[in-house]
Formats: C-alpha cells, sequence, structure tokens
C-alpha cells in the first residue's frame, strides 16, 4: 500500500479480499459435490445446514497466505467492475477505494436523464462529451467496422454497477420518462445502453406484475439438435400450453437477492410468489429465476430468464454450476416434506417483441455433471411488446421504486 494510504482504505480492500477468498470455498465446495454426484447414481439430497461444514473444510483448518501478486489481481478486478477500465479509475480503486466509491456516488447523484439524454445526444452527432460528469457515468469505444460503415462508435455505462445505480436513480426520481428515453436510445443505435433498460424493464414485468392487456406469453423455442444446442425463436407466436404455470403473470412477485458467494442459498424457498435475482450485477448465464410447483407438489420447475435485447446472445458455463445449486437446495427443501417431486429447469429468453429472431448459445458443458442435478431444459421465449403504450410499456410503478429506495432490490 502507499504510505499516504489511510486506515479505511486498508479496511476496504481488506474486506474486497476477504469476500473473494469466502467465495472460492464455495466454489470449492460444489465442485467436489459435482463430482461426487458424477461417481454415484444415488447420491444424497442434503439440506444446506448439512452442507455448511463442507464449505469451509472443516473447522481450524490452516490456510495458505495469499500472494501479493493475488491480491492484487484481485483488487484490479474489483476495481473494473466497480469503475470500468480508465486506468486513473483502476489505480484509485485499488488504492483508494473507498474514497473513489464517494466520488462516484457524489457524481452519479447530480446526474438525471436530462443529462443523460444531452451526452448521448451530443456524442451521436459531433462525437463529443459535454456534460462535467459524464466521464464517472459513461465510456465510448469504437465498434468494429460493418459493411462500408468503418467509424462506427457505442456508448455504454462505465460498468455494470454504475448502470445498475444510474438507472435506479433515475427511476426514483423521473421513472415517467423510462419508456421515452429506451425508444430514444434504441432508435440512436444506443443499443448498450437500451439494454440496459430493457433489462430493468424486464425485472419489474416479473415483479410487480403484467399492467392491462394481454400477458405475454411463453413460446417453445427450436433446438438446431446439437450439443450445446442453440435454442432458436421460431417464426410462429403459438404460446406453449404445456406448462403447468405462467412465468410471467399478473400478480406479484417479491424481488429476492441471491447471494452466490455464500455458503447457503438464503431466501431460497419452494414458494411460487418470489422473484430471484443474483447479487453479482454480471452473472454468467442468466439474470433472474424462479421456483414453481403444482398444487400436488409433484412437479417443480426452476424458470432461468436472460433478458436482453441482442440477436444472438451467448453466456458462460459457469451459470451451469449455480443453477445446480439451485436443484440441489430445492431437493434439499422437497426432502424435508417428504416429497418425491419431479425437478426440472427452464430456460426463458426475454426479449423485446420487434420482429426481429433471437437466438441463445448454450455455452460448453451441456452434458457435464448432468446425472443426479440435471441443469438441463427446454428453451423458451417470451416477447415483451415495446410499442410504449399504457399497458405494455408503461412500466416502474412507484411501488418498484419504492423497493429501490429501500434497498430491496
Amino acid at each position: 500500500m502507499l504510505p499516504t494510504t489511510k486506515e479505511t482504505e486498508i479496511v476496504a480492500a481488506l474486506e474486497v479480499l476477504q469476500k473473494e477468498m469466502e467465495k472460492k470455498k464455495v466454489e470449492e465446495a460444489e465442485k467436489d459435490k459435482d463430482r461426487d454426484e458424477m461417481d454415484d447414481d444415488i447420491g444424497t439430497w442434503a439440506t444446506d445446514q448439512d452442507e455448511d461444514e463442507d464449505m469451509v473444510g472443516g473447522e481450524g483448518q490452516p490456510q495458505a497466505p495469499m500472494k501479493v501478486d493475488d491480491a492484487l489481481k484481485i483488487l484490479v478486478k474489483n476495481a473494473t467492475e466497480e469503475f470500468g477500465f480508465a486506468p486513473r479509475d483502476v489505480y484509485n480503486g485499488v488504492f483508494k477505494l473507498s474514497e473513489t466509491k464517494m466520488d462516484h456516488v457524489n457524481e452519479l447523484g447530480r446526474f438525471d436523464y436530462g443529462k443523460l439524454r444531452k451526452v448521448v445526444e451530443t456524442f451521436t452527432a459531433e462525437r463529443g462529451l459535454v456534460c462535467e460528469q459524464s466521464h464517472r457515468v459513461v465510456v465510448v469505444f469504437p465498434r468494429p467496422p460493418e459493411a462500408l460503415h468503418f467509424e462506427r462508435w457505442g456508448i455504454d455505462f462505465k460498468s455494470i454497477r454504475i448502470g445498475e445505480k444510474m438507472i435506479e436513480l433515475m427511476l426514483l426520481h423521473e421513472d415517467k420518462y423510462l419508456r421515452e428515453v429506451y425508444r430514444y436510445l434504441h432508435r440512436v443505435d444506443s443499443s448498450d445502453l437500451a439494454g440496459k433498460f430493457f433489462e430493468s424493464i424486464a425485472h419489474h414485468i416479473f415483479s410487480d406484475g403484467w399492467g392491462s392487456g394481454p400477458t405475454p406469453q411463453p413460446i417453445r423455442m427450436v433446438s438446431n439438435g446439437c450439443v450445446p444446442p442453440v435454442f432458436i425463436d421460431p417464426a410462429s407466436s403459438t404460446p406453449d400450453t404445456s406448462l403447468f404455470f405462467e412465468p410471467l403473470r399478473a400478480d406479484t412477485r417479491s424481488v429476492t437477492r441471491v447471494d452466490f458467494t455464500g455458503s447457503k442459498l438464503s431466501g431460497v424457498t419452494l414458494d411460487n410468489d418470489k422473484y430471484y435475482m443474483p447479487t453479482a450485477a454480471n452473472h454468467p448465464l442468466f439474470d433472474s429465476f424462479t421456483i414453481d410447483s403444482d398444487r400436488s407438489l409433484d412437479n417443480v420447475m426452476i424458470s432461468i430468464f436472460q433478458i436482453t435485447i441482442s440477436k444472438r446472445h451467448r453466456g458462460s458455463a459457469k451459470g451451469y454450476f449455480h443453477i445446480r445449486r439451485i436443484m440441489r437446495h430445492v431437493r434439499g427443501l422437497l426432502k424435508e416434506k417428504k416429497s418425491k417431486a419431479t425437478v426440472k429447469v427452464g430456460y426463458f429468453l426475454v426479449c423485446p417483441d420487434d420482429k426481429s429472431q433471437h437466438e441463445w448459445q448454450m455455452p460448453l458443458g451441456w452434458e457435464k455433471s448432468a446425472k443426479i442435478n440435471d441443469h438441463r431444459g427446454d428453451g423458451f421465449c417470451i416477447r415483451v411488446p415495446v410499442s410504449g403504450r399504457c399497458g405494455t410499456l408503461c412500466l416502474f410503478t412507484s411501488s418498484f421504486a419504492t423497493k429501490l429506495n429501500h434497498g430491496w432490490i
């Protein structure tokens, strides 16, 4: 550390390192369970309470000291996730973490919808940034040339975490502008920013329920038959009627944040009225999930939601690992109820109803570690109308903003 580093900065850095160490413990313990299940046809459906001792590797076990190089890599990774890749921000995010966080919080508090739109308008027309706070909020970057268009630029929030905070702040005070800002960003080809707003729109309609008008129904996607499969949005818009539940419904679901770095999936239950979102802003495979069961508790479906405006989406195989954790946890809850319910997984691609065809390329590892907690499942798409008419995209009501304001989301 620098000689001038304050004690608060040391504490902030140590908290990041400690969190990373705990995360690795959990990952290693879950990998061991995957390996055990590959060698055991029957396996054991342990509850979270039974798993706790395995997670930490036993009490009193000595831990190898962390090397300086490894510690710096962790701090640099955290800094890029928090503040983006600008060298100045990365440096300050490593050696002045708490101070840099406070600077960004203050700047974000002075940023609003009008300034965001002005930044996008100016950059689109003049390739310049005019707002004093813009370097704290957005980043610009060149895109690969397309056809004869060699000069292509993109604009996005500096980091996923900054993007989340920026949208939250604007929604608390200016939720009526949501439809307008999404349509404007999509019109000027700021797809990166538009995608962030669409994701927030989808989270709202899954938690607070669909408004007036017909509720969008899931449509079964077509698999290309390969391993891993590519789920393709079919030309047909016929809803699938084989599901025993409605992924998107008029009723509300309570939002529950799930920390996959912890030893237990706290808050995850068999209730049908919860909407789960990972605490990590950049989850490797999905944005949210729900758990639904039929009345007799004979069938349980874990619905995995990926929200995107991209025509082609990919993901990381690390997500399978987390889905198997959810399955193991659900089986433990079912065992407590002496239920032998069938547990299945369904993959739902949530995309705009913009007449485009969408694809979801499942990552490598589709067939791996699937003997007992089989994470494989069918693919569906849910097309969300984005016309802006009230009842289709008139979203982010005051109740959702209240949840954000109280830190529930």
